[in-house]
């Protein structure tokens, strides 16, 4: 699949280093340049309208320790796999042998995530959640099937995939609730699913007051954590994140007509307002997500190649 944008080092000040051998250039594959754009100290700039974007947020550095003296490759190994040589991580992203599984797959999700940051960076927020729910529904059935084929124990996959399935009933059939039933069983002994996303409301009481009662109103309750503050905050539950996602989609961009409680026009005043303060929450969840599995292709990669 060929590239929709150009990826480039932007290096800014107080940015980490970048050794020549992880520097990015036109043949780094998709799932690297994924995590470096996520980290900021990029540019992107789009093939066809040849209009560059500048990305400089470190979207993992809430969920991540970060060390300033260290290099961008020495930071990513620490967050991958704390224990592996800085060799080993470049084989596993760059050596072809590996780096041509799943190719097309994290293609198409350079491109999403690229739009999403593009059109976040122009503050056409409405327009980025798109390619945020995009980003979802590329992942939503494709990474619990790489995480499980992955494993290199048959037995342990079967049984990975056997709960994954007989869990993905009721509201959660289809492959967005497969999804959501795979976060479940992927990060079941991590302390992720006991945290939160956080989306703070803190400056225009008027439109905030609209927006907490608006979502309140539209999402079920389990959605949200206990951290939640009325008018003040909202926090999603780490497992929840996709349902409060595709609740969006379905509630302000389908108007259903069949009495399902909608957003409407009048309760959000300005969309790009309302998605303004969602957005980068909810991206960064996706990249957490991103992160995790890429350890976990780590870890197994390392499995396989001893």
């Amino acid at each position: 699949m060929p590239r929709l944008f150009d990826i480039v080092e932007n290096p800014i000040e107080g940015s980490f280093s970048v050794s020549d051998d992880f520097k990015i250039t036109e043949s780094t594959p998709s799932n690297y340049n994924i995590l470096r754009i996520i980290m900021g100290s990029t540019s992107v700039t789009n093939n066809d309208t040849f209009v560059t974007t500048h990305f400089t947020t470190n979207y993992l550095s809430l969920y991540y320790s970060f060390d300033n003296e260290k290099s961008t490759e020495e930071n990513l190994a620490e967050i991958l796999n704390e224990s592996i040589e800085l060799e080993d991580l470049k084989k596993f992203f760059f050596d072809r042998r590996f780096a041509l599984k799943n190719k097309q797959f994290f293609s198409r999700l350079e491109n999403e995530f690229c739009n999403f940051l593009t059109y976040q960076a122009k503050g056409n927020h409405t327009t980025a959640f798109i390619f945020l729910y995009r980003i979802l529904e590329v992942i939503s059935f494709s990474f619990p099937l790489i995480y499980a084929s992955k494993t290199y124990d048959f037995k342990h996959t079967y049984g990975k995939l056997k709960e994954i399935f007989s869990n993905n009933s009721g509201n959660s059939k289809g492959e967005l609730g497969f999804f959501k039933t795979a976060i479940t069983v992927m990060f079941e002994n991590s302390d992720l699913l006991e945290t939160s996303i956080d989306i703070e409301l803190n400056d225009e009481f008027e439109k905030n007051n609209k927006i907490y009662k608006a979502l309140k109103s539209v999402c079920d309750d389990i959605i949200f954590h206990t951290d939640t503050i009325e008018n003040s905050k909202i926090s999603i539950c780490f497992g929840e994140v996709s349902s409060f996602i595709i609740t969006l989609r379905n509630r302000f961009f389908h108007l259903f007509n069949r009495g399902d409680r909608n957003l409407e026009s009048i309760e959000i005043i300005d969309p790009d307002y309302l998605f303004s303060k969602l957005n980068e929450p909810l991206f960064t969840w996706v990249c957490v997500i991103y992160v995790e599995i890429n350890k976990f292709l780590l870890e197994e990669h390392e499995k396989y190649v001893r």
